[in-house]
């Protein structure tokens, strides 16, 4: 994200650097030595055509005699390409090169100085949401955009990496009535015919891929009360469904100001619903681009809706500092932007909506059973392409922000911040690396901060750390049952909480070792060496002690009581501990009052349910769910009350739809139909969270009639929110209905980014597969053409929810003879699946033993 430039040279200065390529030259990257200053792009766009034309104007420095120049385009016709400098005029020449690089050159050598590089091209729109792409969207058709990681390259050549931090000005042609957007106000316009030229003013330095443009007949909302102007733009005539996100935007960015000790540095903070969108939202500088479901709320949204949404615009409002004001040098360094905006995002919904409670939503808990994976690969390392950039995404946000959240616990939260300024202002306008904000850290708070952070960045995984009674802690790496990986050390700042003589104390150790020894009492009742549940960590303790912990687990946070629970399911996953104690810690969270403890226990409870349960003890796990669960649902109710805290409200759906799909009782199902049937008719009477639950919950029951209904509500809804839940809950089993939806599926209905779901949520429910692997065998290139590029190589994972050795074979069977692409997301979903089938053997008996206490 980017900020504040002063004068354009400086900040050119300052992005081209050493830090951003070093000495080394690698041929994935364009090779040092030239590098751009500026880029002029004009474009004619008419949403109603199949294609676009444009002509872009390139200041460049050679810094030395050469004989080409590298640019990146993709699917592009370049139809003239020239170079002035040194009082000549030159035409040059395209040769296609690897990386969707094209090397620009006459024969003739190029001697150092400064040039201008005019192509002129034309090239088709995108269809799979990526790069510029034209949507038809109730009976309009729009141009949007979305460049990153490495979509700019497919609009208009580009020096399209994001060391390359330069100034843009742009300039779109476009039929007379439509609106024209972009990253920066519009400087001026003329009209000749029926064109509109729309000259927007110069951005401040940019990477190519935070470049943003709209074109259409959008309407607009103002965003009142922010210390620069904002609009939020839509789709025709849509613009009245804003009013909740309108009403909190000012919030969020005001906590952010404060943080950052400095205004939002644009010119101008507009936001735009995007309605077929590849991704959640894009970070561009004054264009923030959303899915509509997540700007289109309506004036009131409660529950997850509500901070979801919230969350996400603080997440992209924040990526204006990290990120665009200071971007990553490479793409090894993503991290940097995604890690640094989810952490502040929760940060300020922890301040500004202390009702969402988001204190109580653990990052490491998502990262961890995709980092425990011994094909998971380290946060850092090389980036060369498309699918190494996406591959792992996900730790960049979910262990980044656990990483972040375990630096600032380790340095303190005004330390931290002081640091996150002083690296802000240093870097403004330029690019760093992970390095650069490990030297900045340390010399602010006075703590060696790297050692920590490159073990959790460099290296895969995580660690295990044993306690002894005699206080002696060893570490190793933390492994699912039965796996082998080569052994990793870590710097573990390690905050453990102990109870001695009835009082609760607390002590820090750094384990900079592969064992060392903590000043705990060898007669303490038991030790929590995770307090405040910021460890990346596992941790192991004698399982008396264990008892003894969750017997007292009132002396522990709510945040550690959570913790404590994710702890436990890892030792179950490792071996460590038997199916019997992770139940009874378990057990013990499903009793807790607070909902946002007893939420993640139900999920827990459900994964059992999904993962461990079949025909032979389906009854007795019923039973079992619905001692759990049936008085907290009593007390809860189905239906919203004026006194439910946010916890309750989110909380809600998602015992109703456990206890509708594991439960006995047929009247929650009835229910959850009923609420089903009246959300379809009018989605505004039904809370999103609790409507998209209760239409799972009805589906699973449902027939061949009610899919028909819910098909024609999707093609009818003007809903996005509604729109989304339907998408997100066709959990139908009849094969008629499971190949008739996947072919809907590939149609002009579903948005590009929206086509995955339906195999994805089916692999969840369905105990086999086969149907999936025989629709997709027949629809493989139609599937492909439809979704975006980026999820090509990760297709097995849309499977890798299943816990069957059958599914494994048949995933193996689609999978192995279709080429290397696929190798890396199979190596991952294996792994998910074989660990997921070798626990449900080593503990099915232990289950089976607990849940005879519910026979008749």
């Amino acid at each position: 994200m980017k900020i504040h430039r002063f004068i354009l040279a400086v900040a050119a200065s300052v992005a081209f650097t050493g830090v951003v390529f070093g000495d080394d030259a690698v041929d994935y990257r364009l090779p040092p030595g030239i590098y751009p200053t500026s880029q002029e792009i004009e474009l004619r766009l008419d949403p109603a055509a199949d294609d676009y034309s444009g002509n872009t104007t390139i200041k460049l420095t050679i810094d030395e005699r050469t004989d080409r120049i590298g640019i990146y385009q993709l699917g592009l016709d370049m139809t003239r390409i020239t170079l002035s400098g040194n009082g000549t005029v030159r035409t040059l020449e395209a040769t296609p090169g690897d990386w969707d690089m094209h090397w620009l050159a006459d024969g003739q050598a190029l001697e150092a100085g400064d040039y201008e590089l005019g192509i002129e091209f034309e090239g088709p729109y995108s269809t799979d949401s990526l790069g510029m792409h034209r949507v038809h969207f109730e009976d309009n058709d729009y141009v949007f955009t979305q460049f990153e990681s490495v979509y700019a390259r497919r609009a208009f050549p580009v020096f399209d990496e994001p060391g390359f931090k330069i100034p843009f000005q742009l300039t779109i042609n476009a039929p007379v009535g439509l609106t024209v957007i972009s990253n920066t106000p519009v400087a001026n316009t003329t009209l000749k015919n029926d064109w509109q030229r729309v000259a927007f003013m110069q951005t401040k330095p940019l990477p190519s891929y935070l470049i943003a443009y709209s074109v259409g007949p959008l309407d607009r909302a103002e965003i009142e009360g922010m210390s620069i102007p904002g609009f939020i733009y839509t789709p025709k005539g849509r613009a009245g469904e804003l009013g909740f996100v309108l009403r909190e935007t000012p919030t969020v960015v005001a906590a952010l100001e404060e943080y950052f000790g400095f205004d939002y540095p644009y010119k101008k903070l507009d936001f735009l619903a995007v309605p077929e969108f590849a991704f959640g939202a894009m970070e561009n500088p004054g264009l923030i681009t959303f899915r509509t479901d997540l700007l289109m709320l309506g004036d009131e949204a409660s529950g997850r809706t509500a901070m979801r949404a919230v969350m996400v615009v603080a997440h992209e409002v924040a990526h204006i500092w990290y990120g665009d004001l200071v971007t990553m040098a490479w793409w090894n360094d993503l991290w940097l932007n995604e890690a640094f905006a989810t952490w502040m995002s929760m940060s300020i919904l922890e301040k500004a909506y202390p009702q969402y409670e988001t204190n109580l939503r653990l990052p490491q808990s998502g990262a961890f059973s995709v980092d425990q994976r011994t094909s998971s690969k380290a946060i850092r390392r090389t980036v060369r392409n498309e699918a190494e950039i996406f591959d792992g995404m996900g730790l960049n946000y979910s262990k980044g922000h656990a990483i972040l959240n375990m630096l600032e616990a380790y340095v303190g939260p005004e330390a931290f911040r002081k640091s996150i300024q002083a690296y802000l202002k240093k870097f403004a306008w330029g690019n760093a690396t992970e390095s650069d904000l490990w030297d900045v850290i340390s010399a602010t708070s006075g703590l060696d901060v790297a050692a920590i952070a490159g073990d959790f960045l460099n290296q895969p995984g995580y660690a295990s750390v044993q306690l002894e009674d005699d206080g002696t802690v060893v570490q190793k790496r933390y492994l699912s049952y039965g796996r082998e990986a080569p052994d990793l050390q870590w710097e573990i700042p390690l905050n453990i909480k102990y109870k001695k003589d009835g009082k609760v104390h607390r002590t820090f150790y750094l384990l900079n070792d592969r064992s060392g020894t903590i000043d705990v009492p060898a007669d303490a009742d038991w030790v929590f060496p995770d307090a405040d549940g910021n460890g990346y960590f596992r941790w192991n303790v004698d399982v008396q002690k264990l008892y003894k912990l969750v017997d007292d687990a009132d002396e522990l946070t709510n945040r550690e009581k959570i913790a404590l629970l994710s702890n436990s399911g890892a030792l179950l996953d490792s071996g460590d501990l038997t199916l019997a104690d992770y139940l009874f810690v378990l057990n013990r969270m499903l009793d807790d009052p607070h909902p946002l403890v007893f939420l993640p226990a139900l999920e827990r409870l459900k994964a059992i349910g999904d993962n461990f349960v079949g025909n032979s003890n389906r009854k007795l796990f019923a039973r079992f769910v619905d001692q759990a669960l049936t008085a907290r649902f009593t007390a809860v109710g189905i239906d919203a009350k004026d006194s439910d805290s946010e916890a309750t409200v989110q909380m809600r759906p998602r015992l109703m739809r456990i206890l509708g799909q594991y439960g006995t009782d047929r009247s929650v199902r009835e229910a959850a139909s009923d609420i089903a049937a009246r959300y379809l008719r009018d989605p505004d009477s039904v809370a999103s969270g609790l409507g998209r639950e209760a239409l799972r919950v009805a589906a699973l029951s449902g027939d061949r009639k009610l899919y028909t209904v819910y098909k024609q509500a999707y093609l009818n809804a003007r809903s996005e929110g509604l729109k989304s839940n339907i998408l997100g809950s066709i959990y139908f089993d009849d094969p008629e209905v499971i190949r008739s939806h996947l072919d809907f599926s590939l149609s002009d209905a579903v948005a590009a980014g929206d086509a995955t779901a339906g195999i994805r949520f089916y692999a969840s429910i369905l105990d086999d597969h086969a149907i999936l692997y025989d629709w997709l065998g027949r629809n493989l290139e139609a599937f492909r053409d439809k979704i975006p590029s980026f999820v090509h190589p990760m297709l097995p994972q849309l499977f890798q929810s299943s816990c069957s050795a059958h599914n494994l074979q048949l995933m193996h069977e689609f999978f192995d003879g279709r080429g290397d692409e696929y190798a890396p997301a199979l190596a991952k979903a294996n792994e998910s699946m074989e660990n997921c089938i070798a626990r449900r053997e080593r503990e099915s008996e232990a289950l089976n033993q607990f849940l005879a206490q519910f026979a008749d």
